[in-house]
């Protein structure tokens, strides 16, 4: 049987752990010597965002160890997965079938008025900075998560190739949301990068919908919702929800705010 204990035994899960948190502590540093918007180094939201971290991470590590223990149990999954493959070769077919499901809901999400509100929680941000990558409802997690996470499994994808594809998920969150002035280049073509992303979190809500992509840039060049500018900087304005300026402040009103409670 696979459980959460025995998953955090294993040394890949552990390494994995490290390089998301190191990556994390390298990007924030950087983000203090070359911050592309020097007025979101600081704000109060820090410890709402590391909350959201902690559960939403919580989440994708309780689902792995669920699905593999039931996986385990019934021996059902089909093994239609190539494992054979090279062992980076196989983290790349799986980044490719999450993010495949990862922009579907996600921009499903912007057009079904019940998913926005669920989905808002991640706009609701004022500065985008590391760590909001993850500033997610737990409900919305699971639904933009689930889909690819569930294929994987019923397609045999061995549950340490997809901790390590998660881990490059949260790695690349970091770079996505981050408050570095870098430049891309080719890799923009590759890869969601921050440079493409900060146009999906403008203030206005119809400016926003363009590059949902979680971590490849193709489907975005796919499905036409591809937008970039050389004049990012100057253009872009402010980020955030424009017609919400009192949105809710605590992750518990973020959270009752999802479901239009409040």
């Amino acid at each position: 049987t696979f459980t959460v204990l025995t998953l955090a035994k294993d040394q890949s899960f552990v390494f994995n752990l490290m390089v998301i948190f190191i990556s994390g502590l390298v990007i924030w540093g950087l983000e203090k010597l070359f911050p592309f918007e020097k007025e979101w180094l600081t704000g109060w939201d820090w410890g709402l965002d590391i909350g959201y971290y902690l559960v939403n991470y919580g989440i994708k590590i309780i689902a792995i160890a669920t699905l593999s223990y039931l996986g385990n149990l019934t021996h059902s999954t089909i093994e239609w997965f190539p494992t054979f493959l090279p062992y980076q070769v196989q983290v790349i077919l799986a980044l490719l079938i999450i993010d495949f499901f990862l922009y579907w809901v996600h921009r499903i999400s912007h057009m079904i008025p019940w998913m926005w509100n669920l989905h808002s929680i991640h706009h609701s941000s004022e500065r985008l900075y590391f760590l909001n990558g993850e500033k997610r409802h737990a409900l919305h997690q699971i639904l933009e998560g689930g889909p690819g996470i569930l294929v994987c499994f019923a397609i045999g994808v061995p549950s340490n190739v997809l901790s390590t594809t998660l881990a490059f998920l949260a790695v690349n969150m970091f770079l996505q949301h981050t408050n570095l002035n870098y430049r891309a280049g080719f890799f923009k073509k590759i890869f969601c990068v921050a440079e493409l992303h900060r146009w999906h979190h403008r203030q206005d809500y119809y400016d926003a919908q363009v590059n949902y992509g979680a971590c490849f840039a193709i489907w975005d060049y796919i499905f036409r919702t591809s937008f970039d500018s050389s004049l990012s900087k100057n253009a872009l304005g402010k980020v955030g929800i424009k017609e919400e300026p009192e949105y809710p402040r605590t992750y518990i009103k973020q959270f009752l705010r999802g479901f239009r409670i409040e």
